[in-house]
């Protein structure tokens, strides 16, 4: 598949208070790639969602440690690549947030949302330490 657009990267610490620079980044790849303002909410609530799980899970909000991102197009798809500097997790290890016992927790929501929104969701351990989290998400033919 050929590239359709610039790639996006972002390197930030592991503080909360750097997602302004991702939903900055999200917005301009969101406009580089024409998509829609329904597709950008998106992209921006589950990009957002990973990038806290990397920060806040990943690795435990330490700002010596770094959380990426890149956003890249091919085609019709368009993929995200979060990776973290921590101990890593599974999938199917993660509480289900829908289930009764979960319900009132303040957490475990994050993956629901990402998983229901793209069509691919792969874990794998990141290269030198940490984890890699890869979504892809297919635009519609003739929309954005």
């Amino acid at each position: 598949m050929h590239s359709k657009g610039p790639i996006f990267r972002l390197k930030i610490s592991s503080r909360i208070e750097e997602l302004d620079a991702v939903r900055t980044l999200v917005g301009r790849a969101s406009q580089a790639y024409d998509l829609s303002e329904d597709m950008t909410y998106w992209m921006e609530l589950t990009i957002t969602e990973s990038m806290i799980n990397a920060i806040r899970h990943g690795n435990q909000c330490d700002p010596t440690k770094e959380a990426t991102l890149k956003i890249s197009r091919s085609g019709r798809s368009i993929e995200i690549v979060v990776e973290d500097q921590g101990a890593g997790f599974r999938l199917d290890e993660v509480a289900d947030p829908t289930d009764v016992r979960n319900l009132l927790k303040p957490s475990g929501r994050g993956i629901l949302i990402i998983r229901s929104f793209m069509d691919e969701v792969n874990l794998s351990r990141r290269p030198g330490g940490g984890t890699r989290l890869t979504m892809v998400k297919k635009l519609a033919a003739g929309s954005a």
